[in-house]
């Protein structure tokens, strides 16, 4: 064996190796939470204005409104801080560093379309006098460009997080196109139920991976 093809056996061992440390701290369990937790706020939110569409926040108060955006603000950072706070656990118990280089190339490829998110969410949300088919683009537009992100993100990890991601845009599509006035009902199916979905798989692979 020459130095070429040593290095290039290493390389390779390297990559699997990183594959197989990302698998192990994939927040299964943060998942599964989140996805909880957007299924609790869908149903706050039903119960504010009995609606499955999401301009009906034009109907609140102020105050019904500023409730509102709190609580789906609290719902969001709370989703991250419990990834966080899992996936750095996780890599503790395993004695693995959680900012690996291919988790970093993950975070960075995210980031972008979190802020694209962001950007088009303050420009639908916060103008004075919001439009009622913009709002209803918000979750659409959230769940395609999430879909994005994670399956760009998923390019330096494993196949799940791909599949996830390809969903998420898929149903993004559907959504603004065929059923943008049921922004509750987009949400809770795949922020909600798909995240709790994707959390039990891999829930279920890192416990058969243990047992092995």
């Amino acid at each position: 064996m020459d130095a070429d093809e040593a290095q290039t056996r290493m390389q390779e061992i390297q990559r699997i190796m990183e594959r197989a440390t990302l698998f192990t701290l994939l927040p299964g369990t943060a998942a599964v939470g989140g996805g909880l937790l957007v299924l609790a706020g869908c149903a706050v939110s039903y119960a504010m204005f009995r609606s499955f569409d999401f301009a009906d926040i034009l109907g609140l108060s102020f105050a019904g409104q500023a409730a509102f955006c709190v609580m789906w603000f609290a719902i969001g950072v709370c989703g991250v801080l419990l990834e966080v706070i899992l996936t750095t656990r996780a890599a503790k118990r395993q004695q693995l560093v959680p900012a690996t280089r291919p988790m970093r190339v993950a975070a960075f490829s995210l980031t972008p379309s979190v802020v694209v998110a962001m950007v088009l969410t303050y420009k639908f949300l916060i103008p004075l006098w919001p439009r009622a088919e913009e709002i209803q683009y918000i979750v659409p537009v959230w769940m395609m460009l999430y879909g994005t992100g994670v399956y760009t993100a998923g390019l330096f990890s494993i196949r799940p997080p791909r599949i996830l991601g390809l969903t998420f845009l898929a149903l993004g599509v559907v959504a603004l196109l065929g059923f943008p006035q049921y922004g509750v009902v987009s949400a809770a199916l795949s922020f909600g139920l798909l995240h709790i979905v994707f959390g039990l798989y891999i829930v279920r692979k890192q416990r058969q991976t243990v047992a092995q």
